[in-house]
């Protein structure tokens, strides 16, 4: 299973349904590195083998589940994005703080994802989800007519991986003004996101 192949089959939604659940409760008290596929499928109420046949470990699984979700949380659609060039990056801002907002609610999970000795493949997976954004983004600038002046793969991949730690950063601490920290997180991007 992909990042970006939503499950279609019922049964295969109600037991991703059962194991991000039982995956929430089990990061409440323990880092991924502590958790095994047995006690993810005890705790969700199925079978070792349903596990196996989505994926091939709980690191692999937790990555996809909670990047699925700040994708889902990062997502603009084109009907979604201002016409004028000056008002995308609030756009922006405002799926920000969605994502601000939900690893604020689940605070001790992300904590435990995103820590120094968390799930590396979760991080990587994070920033490559918010470089896709960022790749979107600046193609939606130029089509406005606010180009950018370097590569648009390292732009991507450098606001990607920013926007990935200033998450873990906001992930470790008890702040919950996201308004104010998604206006901290924004005036730190390079200066094509600015208003002009």
């Amino acid at each position: 299973m992909t990042l970006h192949e939503p499950p279609t089959d019922p049964r295969t939604r109600r037991t991703l349904s059962l194991l991000e659940r039982a995956m929430g409760s089990l990061l409440e008290t323990q880092s991924i590195s502590e958790i095994n596929v047995s006690e993810l499928c005890r705790v969700a109420g199925i079978h070792r083998t349903t596990f196996y046949k989505h994926f091939s470990s709980v690191a692999e699984f937790a990555a996809y589940t909670f990047a699925r979700l700040v994708d889902e949380l990062s997502s603009v659609t084109d009907d979604d994005v201002p016409d004028a060039a000056e008002d995308v990056p609030e756009h922006y801002r405002r799926a920000l703080v969605r994502m601000l907002d939900h690893i604020a609610e689940n605070r001790s999970v992300y904590r435990r994802l995103f820590a120094s000795g968390g799930d590396h493949h979760f991080q990587r997976i994070s920033a490559d989800v918010l470089a896709q954004q960022a790749v979107e983004a600046n193609s939606r600038l130029g089509d406005r007519g606010r180009g950018i002046d370097v590569d648009h793969e390292t732009a991507a991949r450098m606001v990607g991986a920013a926007c990935a730690a200033a998450l873990g950063v906001w992930s470790e601490q008890d702040e919950t003004d996201s308004e104010r920290r998604s206006r901290e997180i924004m005036s730190l991007l390079p200066s094509w996101w600015h208003p002009r």
